[in-house]
């Protein structure tokens, strides 16, 4: 090997001097406290470093933003920009998006191998646009070829980071990794790592993600690739590949909200040097008098000894400016109240005294007037035969597992459990926790309300004294395969849907299971996988509802399983469904109650349906979301259904997903009432799947949408999908732009053919009469009769699986 191990150290050294002095770049993105050094004076073992401070742009090429890989043309302003003694590079977007700066090659020159690192401070700025990617490039070939690093920020906040590259003119979204929150308007340091076919990205010295690609080998340069995304960037830095940052991260960060003498936080810590061996570190917490610090090895234990707030930072041992911490919020101990409020049978839900409390229903407790929770307090169930505590609820911070499925897979999601509905307040104890058969009783703190009065007294807790117990049912029988739920009454077998759901997982594969939802409101996240042949029937369209508030900033990204039970990454579907063939929704309202506010990741699905070969059938039935209303694979039919949304609302990678005698139902846009939407973004895998089929549907509006505001589709801007949509004997309110499609990215195939790409027959006005398209996008292709044949009825559709479904 060209360099031993000491030679490696000793260029770590030299890396970590650099970073902290000769370009100044800051350990978790905050501005260098003086003006760093000019950029052709780089430590010993940086290749390469850009700080600015020349004030020029001089080693710099400033392309216009488009190209054979991409669409526009240039429109943003590039300049040097110095703010409390500091340069960096400020680019203003304008509406296009692609290259937009990339090194010389002569200030390239130092770097001879393709196997570095880049390293930069990076801004993203709101520039009041709904795009959102920002790319640091590397192996940088020419606007055809690299690889970036990239910022999804959404509106003004995202959680995820992406790899994208763009081989041979075509552009890809490689890969995408959950994150911590990007704002607008904060540094952040980047750093994307190229070894061999190894990718890897961080972000402020945490590891996001890493992928593997071997499309691009040499070295290359440096350059910037955004999508209608101004920023700034900052004090560059390239070096050996095999040098590492010094890392330290939390496998539990941000907050911990404990209890005196309640459970120990144990934190798993990750720290290691330069060369990837083990690092040492240090733990101190601020006040030891409220939470005490005990490290074993790499694991540290916080212990809450005293009400109050205590703040815990540890700190690497190879780089002490590199640091983490967690705040701590200590309660009080828990002490059960000795108040006694009288005969709390109608108080209570289930009512106190009762035989037959359902084990996986929820508890409500009705106050004089509606309750004002607190952030702090907790509602707490004891088993009554041995007063052991069995669940805690607090009202905020808290989750839910579900699972596992036949396969082993839970689906854990962060999810309020505590809720207030007029004057009683609400708690769903966590899944699992109670068993059947068994006697319980309710206990509250004093603290978890504000001011509250229950049964003519004040609220000062609940303890064993006041006398909320309950005996739970005996459970339905292993075999039963038809389940009635029922929010309130008295002869189901279940209260929720999800009780259902896991009894169903537990039967055969193939063993069909009929749901029976009876009229109610059922605020749930939900959970399927691994069984197939599951009817969910619900007793009214309009008046069963299963709904919650769940979305992109709460529970990141589309997993709709994983092979241990922890409470986060389960996706921000209200139900999320994988493996699961010939699934029946009928006659409900399955609705995700978020709503899209600036700030907030609005992608919100109903539904998630994830497969290969797997069926959907959802009949009579309403579906109604914002953005990312339905999320679908594999073949799904919607027959007589609504689907309401506004942005990207029917989408996915389906082989074919008919919507028949369906309405299409474009909402108002929470964000900007003035703005119109996009009803699909089809990402169909091969170019003879039918993907998203419209038969005899009608594409209606809610009342504030403007005329023309609204378009058929926008493509995701990739090769490696294709946008297959047709509209067959479909009605157009007046919402819909004439031009019909949207071209900001151009689709795959960039002219639709008979077979594929975006596609309509015999469109007409709601009225009926015909609808004129004579101005839509070249594009986009009118068939004729013949040429709609195979997608006129249900049969046809889903001819390739042979699959004939009836209402």
């Amino acid at each position: 090997m060209a360099s031993s191990l000491r030679q490696i150290t000793r260029a770590a050294a030299a890396v970590s001097a650099a970073l902290l002095a000769a370009c100044a770049v800051p350990q978790g993105g905050s501005p260098p406290a003086a003006a760093p050094a000019a950029a052709a004076q780089c430590a010993p073992g940086i290749w390469f470093c850009e700080n600015f401070e020349s004030g020029t742009l001089a080693r710099w090429d400033l392309l216009p933003a488009g190209g054979a890989a991409t669409i526009g043309k240039a429109d943003g302003v590039a300049i040097v920009k110095t703010e409390a003694g500091n340069s960096f590079m400020q680019y203003d977007a304008g509406q296009s998006k692609g290259v937009v700066a990339a090194l010389k090659s002569e200030a390239f020159a130092g770097v001879k191998t393709a196997d570095y690192f880049v390293e930069a401070r990076i801004k993203p700025i709101n520039n009041q646009t709904s795009n959102k990617f920002l790319c640091l490039l590397g192996r940088y070939q020419d606007v055809n070829n690299w690889y970036g690093g990239c910022l999804n920020v959404q509106n003004s906040a995202s959680s995820k980071v992406e790899f994208h590259k763009a081989n041979g003119g075509k552009w890809l979204r490689a890969r995408q990794f959950p994150t911590r929150s990007i704002v607008n308007d904060q540094w952040y340091k980047l750093r994307m790592e190229m070894k061999g076919d190894t990718l890897s990205f961080y972000i402020d010295d945490d590891l996001t993600g890493s992928f593997t690609d071997a499309s691009i080998k040499g070295p290359g340069k440096l350059g910037l690739w955004l999508d209608n995304r101004s920023f700034a960037i900052d004090d560059i830095v390239v070096g050996d590949a095999r040098v590492k940052p010094v890392l330290l991260s939390l496998d539990q960060p941000g907050e911990w909200n404990g209890e005196v003498g309640g459970a120990e936080r144990v934190i798993e810590v990750s720290a290691t040097k330069t060369d990837s061996s083990a690092d040492s570190f240090s733990v101190v917490s601020s006040d030891p008098k409220v939470v005490a610090v005990t490290q074993h090895g790499n694991q540290v234990s916080l212990r809450a000894l005293s009400a109050g707030s205590a703040s815990i930072t540890f700190k690497s041992g190879s780089n002490p400016a590199l640091q983490r911490s967690v705040k701590a919020n200590i309660e009080p101990a828990f002490a059960l109240s000795a108040a006694s409020y009288g005969n709390l049978a109608k108080k209570t839900e289930p009512a106190a005294g009762s035989k037959a409390a359902y084990a996986d229903g929820e508890l409500a407790l009705s106050f004089d007037a509606p309750p004002v929770l607190n952030s702090i307090g907790s509602l707490r169930i004891f088993r009554a035969s041995d007063d052991q505590l069995v669940d805690v609820i607090r009202p905020k911070g808290e989750g839910n597992v579900f699972g596992p499925s036949p396969d082993g897979f839970y689906r854990g999601v962060n999810m309020p459990l505590m809720r207030v509905v007029g004057n009683k307040l609400v708690v769903r104890p966590h899944n699992g926790k109670l068993e059947y058969n068994t006697a319980y009783y309710v206990a509250l703190s004093d603290n978890l309300v504000k001011d509250a009065k229950l049964a003519g007294k004040p609220f000062t807790g609940l303890g064993k004294k006041a006398g909320w117990s309950f005996v739970t049912k005996k459970a339905p029988a292993a075999s039963l395969t038809r389940l009635t739920v029922d929010d309130d009454g008295s002869k189901a077998d279940y209260r929720s849907v999800q009780g259902a759901l896991d009894h169903a997982m537990k039967l055969p594969k193939e063993t069909p299971v009929s749901i029976s939802v009876k009229k109610g409101s059922y605020e749930e996240i939900l959970f399927l996988r691994g069984k197939d042949n599951v009817s969910i029937q619900g007793e009214s369209r309009e008046a069963t509802v299963i709904q919650f508030d769940n979305y992109e900033s709460l529970n990141t990204g589309l997993s709709i399983g994983m092979n241990k039970p922890v409470a986060s990454g389960g996706g921000r579907a209200v139900f999320a469904v994988g493996n699961a063939d010939m699934l029946v929704i009928d006659r409900l309202t399955l609705k995700n109650t978020h709503y899209k506010r600036l700030g907030v990741n609005g992608q919100a699905e109903t539904i998630f349906f994830m497969g290969d070969k797997e069926r959907l059938i959802a009949k009579n039935a309403n579906f109604i979301s914002r953005q990312d209303t339905l999320q679908l694979n594999a073949y799904s039919w919607f027959y007589n259904t609504l689907v309401a949304g506004d942005v990207d609302f029917i989408w996915g990678s389906s082989k074919a997903a008919l919507f028949e005698n369906s309405e299409i139902r474009t909402v108002v846009d929470s964000t900007d009432a003035s703005k119109g939407g996009y009803v699909l973004q089809a990402r169909v895998s091969t170019a003879v799947d039918k993907g998203y089929v419209f038969l005899n549907s009608r594409l209606t509006r809610e009342e504030g949408v403007p005329d023309g505001s609204t378009v058929l589709a926008r493509s995701a801007g990739s090769p490696n999908y294709f946008d297959n949509v047709v509209f067959v004997n479909s009605r157009m309110d007046k919402h819909i732009a004439p031009e019909g499609w949207w071209l900001n990215p151009l689709p795959n195939p960039a002219k639709a053919s008979e077979k594929a790409g975006w596609r309509e027959y015999a469109s007409a006005t709601l009225q009926g009469a015909p609808l004129n398209v004579g101005g839509r996008v070249a594009a986009a292709r009118g068939l004729s009769a013949a040429e709609a044949a195979p997608y006129a009825t249900r049969e046809q559709v889903f001819s390739a699986i042979g699959w004939a479904p009836k209402p």
